[in-house]
């Protein structure tokens, strides 16, 4: 269901299926580890992102609505999956659909939820509602232009919102 590769190394990819399963290859696939042992099982993997900043960091989103389970899974490592830190904080139950972290500042991520959109400047210690002008709406993508530094939002049913995220980078 998701897929993503490294920017550090050639053929490292990590892949994430609707069953659960997290799966690491760092030889372009020829063989293939899954990393998601220590996680929450049987729930749709509905992202997994490298990061941009560290190069043995992954994050990953869970989403229990299949089996009536609205919990928040928000997990990143930083041993290629060896093992797992929650970093769903004070974020309200929601199922969740997507993470990005900001590609100039490591310390900032962005969460869609089926409820909105939320932001940590803490990698994920603490969440804050990310709605000015965004209806509380299931978010499903996020893009980051980086030239632009624009955070395009894409929602189920309400199109696509823009949001000037420069200011927000140059936080410390």
């Amino acid at each position: 269901t998701t897929i993503d590769e490294s920017i550090f190394k050639f053929g490292k990819i990590v892949v994430g299926s609707d069953d659960g399963l997290i799966n690491l290859t760092t030889d372009g696939g020829n063989t293939w580890k899954i990393i998601s042992e220590k996680l929450p099982q049987n729930l749709w993997v509905s992202r997994v992102v490298f990061s941009k900043h560290s190069k043995n960091r992954i994050y990953i989103s869970l989403n229990g609505y299949r089996y009536d389970d609205f919990n928040t899974y928000i997990f990143m490592t930083d041993d290629n999956g060896l093992s797992w830190k929650s970093i769903a904080g004070n974020m309200p139950l929601s199922p969740v659909n997507v993470i990005k972290e900001d590609p100039e500042n490591e310390n900032i991520l962005y969460v869609g939820t089926d409820n909105g959109l939320y932001v940590s400047f803490d990698t994920g210690s603490s969440w804050s509602i990310f709605n000015k002008n965004l209806p509380n709406v299931a978010v499903h993508d996020l893009v980051i232009q980086p030239t632009a530094k624009h955070l395009i939002v894409g929602t189920h049913g309400r199109s696509l919102y823009k949001a000037d995220v420069s200011s927000l980078q140059k936080m410390t």
